[in-house]
Parts: C-alpha cells; structure tokens; sequence
C-alpha cells in the first residue's frame, strides 16, 4: 500500500513514487490518495468494489485478486462500450465471471472523440466507481514497458490519475503474481 500526492501536469509526467511502485511491482498495489475527500472517505465503509473488466488475462487477474482480498465486499464489474469490436466478448467473459464470483456487471458507453483511449476508459471507470460509491477501484496491469505506457498509454496509470478513490493495481502473471495467493 502507497500514498499518493495527485500530481499533475509535467511531475506526473514524470512519475511519482505511487507510479514507480506499481510500475515494477509484482504482487497488487493499493494506491491510496491524498487527499481522499468525504464522499470517498465515506465509501470505504462499505462500498462495493468495482473490478475494470474486459475479459483479459489481466482483468481475470484483477477479479480474483479482488475477490480474495475483499471476500465480503459486494464485486461490480465494469465493462467500457469504447466502440470496439471486442464488447461483446468482454461482456460474454464478464457474465461468465459474474454468474461464477456472485459479481454484478456494469456497461459504461464512452462519448465518441473522447481522446487518448487509455485515458477515456479510465475516467469511464473513475466516473463509474463514483456513481456506484465504490470503496475501492481494481484494475489490471498489462506490464507495459514506461516507454509502450507513454507510446500506447496505459488504462491502470490513467486510473490512478483519475479516480480520487483508492486504486488496487494488479500486475500481470508473468510477473509470477499467482491470483490464489496474492501476498
């Protein structure tokens, strides 16, 4: 678990601290952020907690790691319409998810030209994590290398950068993370 500062602009550009930790972790990080205002903070009590779901190997990862770490939390998952072909193999991957992990699933639709795809599914996600009051906001980390992240952008650091919640950043499994022991 890290604390983050909520840099913006060139420092986050840059990296902070709470980046570099997710960035080269191999087990999940919890990413906690300064300050968590009050409806946030409220939250945390007993809000669900919302798993960004499109069906990936990484995303598979993150829901069970969500599940074993907040075994009596209520788990939503969240599947972002970004227009994409592949919707509906991720919403067929994610009812199969949801019928065997009791999970709710949630569809969020992107407005079209929303810019740096990254970016829009991770205020899609932050927007949903709100709207849900969720305690805390999962998602998996495909282990792109900083230059691919700042080439290709990155849905996990655009996260951390969006939600003004607790953000649990799963690493991929070739970073021999097994999802039945996380620790």
């Amino acid at each position: 678990m890290v604390g983050s500062r909520g840099l913006g602009g060139a420092q986050a550009v840059l990296g902070s601290v709470s980046d570099m930790v997710v960035h080269y972790a191999t087990r999940p990080v919890l990413v906690v952020p300064h300050p968590l205002l009050s409806d946030e903070y409220a939250a945390l009590a007993g809000g669900p907690v919302l798993v960004g779901y499109d069906g990936s190997p990484g995303a598979q990862a993150a829901l069970a790691v969500a599940g074993r770490l907040f075994p009596t939390r209520g788990l939503l998952l969240a599947t972002v319409d970004d227009g994409r072909a592949t919707q509906d193999a991720a919403d067929a991957s994610a009812a199969d998810a949801s019928a065997a992990d009791e999970a709710t699933v949630t569809r969020v639709h992107l407005p079209a030209g929303r810019g740096a795809p990254g970016r829009s599914v991770a205020g899609a996600l932050a927007g949903c994590a709100r709207n849900h009051d969720a305690a805390v906001l999962v998602v998996g980390s495909r282990g792109r290398s900083a230059v691919e992240e700042i080439l290709l952008g990155s849905v996990a650091m655009a996260t951390l950068h969006h939600a003004y919640r607790p953000v649990l950043v799963v690493p991929p499994n070739d970073r021999k993370l097994d999802p039945a022991h996380p620790f």
